[in-house]
């Protein structure tokens, strides 16, 4: 009987550990598709996902923002033209902040780094130059919320509370089981 009450607990200490520190591992990021996309948007013949590590991104540090550019059968397309225009979304304020191109995407795929420099909602526009198909611009249209460096502790603080609360019942529930046995 002492073997499975060593078990249970064990498990449930594992079971807090696990809460405890699977919110604070960091996530990996994929390109085919884009497993951390943030949108993904269909116009015409074109599928344009983008994603960002860290997702999301964390005001006055440095992410990796992720474009990838797909047929609607999930083909990555190749020398694709495009312009990228990233800015503050209405009502934030600044306006365009940064313009990246006109450059050509590379088999599928286009990263680029960028820091944004204050919480909020931002945009991204993303110029495709759809030579192929209609000979028009088309704009695909992408929110970011960007954290601030102190929103982790609304997710973090009622973790831990929840990881210590379920670790103090479990601390209860093996104790008045000792007692029970030990009076029986």
């Amino acid at each position: 009987m002492k073997g499975k009450k060593t078990l249970v607990t064990a498990v449930a200490i594992e079971f807090v550990l696990m809460f405890l520190v699977a919110p604070v591992l960091p996530h990996t990021a994929a390109a085919d598709p884009l497993n951390n996309a943030v949108t993904r948007q269909r116009i015409g013949n074109y599928d344009f996902q983008v994603g960002t590590t860290p997702n999301p991104p964390v005001a006055g540090q440095t992410a990796k923002v992720m474009l990838r550019i797909a047929g609607v059968n999930g083909d990555d397309l190749v020398d694709v033209p495009l312009t990228l225009r990233i800015g503050k979304a209405a009502g934030g304020g600044e306006g365009e902040l940064r313009a990246i191109g006109p450059f050509v995407v590379p088999f599928g795929h286009y990263e680029f780094d960028h820091v944004f420099s204050e919480p909020g909602r931002y945009v991204i526009y993303a110029d495709l130059q759809d030579y192929a198909y209609s000979g028009e611009t088309l704009t695909f249209t992408f929110f970011l919320n960007v954290a601030g460096p102190n929103d982790y502790l609304f997710l973090l603080v009622p973790g831990v509370g929840a990881a210590a609360a379920g670790a103090a019942g479990a601390i209860v529930i093996v104790r008045r089981r000792r007692h029970k046995n030990a009076s029986a």
